[in-house]
């Protein structure tokens, strides 16, 4: 019985041992050694330190742009006047809604006032208001597209251009049956 107690002692600072030379090899990693490059080189089971999120949220206004032409095309489409484009109009409004929402939290995460207007960035003409939507989904996406610095809102970005993507397809399929 004492050999057994022994035995698990001596377990039991083995394991203490090894855990403080795991939270001494974090501490260094943590120390005063940290360098800008080592958010490139982090990898997944590596400590995460805040320093590392060199994003500032006033250096990446796209996603404002974006939201704005996103808004401006929901417009231009939610007054369907056509029976025949009726349908692409909703899918297109409602996939807008959709990236406009994500955009929003996205917004929220990053710091930045998501209800915040934006001149649009696209430039269009009055009279047809399918093709305006349409390059304001094409100037909304590039905005979205833009290389998303916080890799905790990668994600959400990618589901944002899909939905982008979405509604272009819509409006694409919208004007397809105006022409016929």
């Amino acid at each position: 019985m004492l050999i057994l107690k022994k035995s698990v002692a001596s377990l039991l600072l083995a394991g203490l041992a090894l855990l403080a030379t795991g939270t001494a090899m974090a501490d260094d990693w943590h120390g005063n050694d940290w360098r800008p490059d080592m958010q490139r080189e982090w990898r997944e089971g590596m400590p995460w330190r805040f320093e590392q999120h060199h994003w500032q949220p006033e250096q990446h206004p796209y996603y404002s742009h974006a939201m704005t032409d996103l808004r401006i095309a929901r417009d231009l489409l939610s007054r369907p006047d056509q029976p025949r484009v009726e349908q692409g109009e909703r899918r297109a409004v409602e996939a807008i809604n959709q990236a406009l929402h994500a955009m929003h939290d996205a917004a929220i995460d990053d710091g930045k006032d998501p209800f915040q207007r934006m001149p649009p960035d696209a430039q269009y003409r009055p009279d047809d208001r399918f093709h305006q939507a349409r390059r304001l989904l094409d100037k909304a996406r590039q905005d979205a597209s833009h290389e998303e610095d916080d890799p905790y809102l990668r994600g959400l970005q990618h589901y944002i251009i899909g939905q982008i993507a979405v509604a272009q397809h819509a409006v694409n399929d919208a004007i397809n049956e105006a022409l016929r």
